[in-house]
């Protein structure tokens, strides 16, 4: 009896230590240094979400947008510290957001990027700066997607956005995705270089992705020349999210995630969750149909009243921080459960905590030091639900 117990004994320590092992393995970085690319296989929308327990959120992300002033940007001591605060509610990646500017929706050419150092554009961040913050989120343990965005004076009114970016002609097509070319081949170096985890080739650039689909994918397939990571591209959640024909050339569906849920001003936490329903899915028949896994790039709120049903929206509405906690609430709610859903990216906080305050922008789409802060910790340190 005793032999035969103690060999019972035996193989229980051993197969508790291999599955330990492997559980271990699961969160590690591969030698590349990058995060595990998503396995292919197993249909990730199989199970049905009804149906389908909640599960910790595996990407609890947040934009950190830089401030263009030195000393509270990018790489800075104020950016270290914010960092340490957004791990205290449970982050544990970060979206570091770089831009190229362009004169105008149909310009031809990108520029402001590739300078290794500030250049005139931006005369408070270079690629040095980049890979300091990126730095600074790994010695904290902290994983980084690198997302660069394209932006334009055009925009600030709302009449242009990325999405109506394009050419007028097939010339200066070729001259703008020449200079797109070169933007995105550049921070996929630095993506390398510095270790990031995670590289998004474009955001919402509907014209462009829904018009030249072979362009992209030969940029997919040069970007994996110089960046060994996984890949993802934050598509429009309404005019572009099926037109894509690119998904499987990628390794997640990144999503710019700005549903309308069509509910009233004082619609409860579960109304609006349930004004989710057709949203998730849609999401859930491209992820089945791809058999890719799905990240909300960008998802947030402003503290104003009815922000879910625009909240694409920058500004307007009267200040109601209860609508924005309750639309992250919801959000949660609604997400978590589903198998699919790897995480998300919240919209957003600044490398410069005071900013918000020192400009009076109580109704700006951080949800740093307000009541859906506490949401937010609530979920990401897995005590939702």
């Amino acid at each position: 009896m005793m032999p035969r117990l103690l060999l019972s004994i035996l193989l229980l320590s051993i197969t508790a230590l291999l599955l330990a092992l492997q559980l271990g393995c699961s969160n590690a970085r591969t030698e590349s240094g990058h995060a595990p690319m998503p396995q292919p296989g197993t249909n990730v929308a199989a199970i049905p979400a009804d149906t389908a327990t909640r599960r910790t959120i595996e990407f609890r992300g947040v934009n950190l947008a830089h401030i263009h002033r030195r000393g509270l940007g990018y790489g800075s001591a104020a950016s270290a510290r914010e960092m340490d605060s957004l791990k205290a509610i449970g982050i544990n990646w970060t979206a570091i957001t770089p831009f190229g500017y362009q004169e105008g929706a149909s310009a031809e050419q990108i520029m402001g990027f590739a300078a290794s150092e500030a250049g005139d554009l931006d005369p408070s961040m270079g690629s040095d700066d980049l890979k300091a913050e990126i730095g600074l989120a790994h010695q904290r343990g902290i994983r980084v997607a690198l997302k660069p965005h394209i932006w334009s004076h055009d925009f600030w009114d709302g009449s242009q956005w990325h999405g109506t970016v394009a050419q007028p002609t097939p010339q200066a097509h070729a001259r703008w995705w020449r200079s797109y070319r070169a933007m995105i081949l550049h921070y996929a170096r630095l993506a390398q270089e510095s270790g990031a985890d995670l590289f998004c080739i474009g955001t919402e650039l509907v014209m462009m992705t829904t018009t030249h689909p072979d362009e992209w994918r030969v940029l997919i397939a040069d970007t994996r020349k110089v960046y060994r990571g996984p890949l993802t591209y934050a598509a429009h959640w309404d005019r572009e999210l099926e037109d894509i024909t690119f998904w499987d050339a990628l390794d997640y569906i990144g999503i710019t995630a700005y549903f309308p849920l069509n509910v009233p001003d004082t619609a409860t936490v579960e109304q609006l969750a349930e004004a989710w329903r057709p949203h998730l899915e849609r999401i859930e028949r491209l992820a089945n149909a791809t058999n890719r896994p799905v990240l909300f790039m960008e998802a947030g709120y402003r503290p104003a009243t009815g922000t879910f049903r625009e909240p694409w929206k920058y500004e307007g509405g009267v200040l109601d921080y209860d609508a924005q906690r309750r639309a992250y609430e919801a959000m949660f709610r609604a997400t978590t459960a589903r198998p699919w859903f790897k995480g998300l990216f919240l919209w957003k906080a600044f490398t410069d905590p005071d900013r918000a305050a020192r400009h009076g922008e109580d109704t700006g789409f951080t949800f740093r030091r307000k009541p859906a802060e506490g949401v937010v910790k609530k979920w990401f340190l897995g005590n939702g639900g």
